[in-house]
């Protein structure tokens, strides 16, 4: 439920975008193009800026389950850690 509400974000964000910079062309020509263009790569960067520290952090985030949810992502997720997945495996 959680994606589907990401996607309709998503989509709101591009067509605010998109909007933004139509609106800067009627009411501001070429160089506001290049301001609103700017302001929105900037807005953008931070966003992704945002979600990579929180990813850093090794704690999962809002979007990411806490555990893996199939022995191919546990895996994965051990190598990240440092964890190696035999040593896992001997102490079974």
């Amino acid at each position: 439920m959680a994606a589907r509400g990401v996607r309709v974000e998503g989509a709101l964000v591009g067509v605010a975008a998109a909007l933004a910079v139509v609106l800067a062309y009627v009411f501001g020509g070429p160089q506001l193009v290049w301001v609103v263009a700017a302001a929105e790569v900037a807005l953008v960067m931070l966003d992704v800026a945002r979600r990579f520290r929180v990813r850093g952090l090794g704690r999962p985030g809002p979007e990411e389950p806490a555990e893996a949810h199939c022995e191919r992502c546990r895996r994965a997720r051990e190598r990240l850690d440092g964890r190696s997945v035999g040593d896992v495996v001997r102490h079974q």
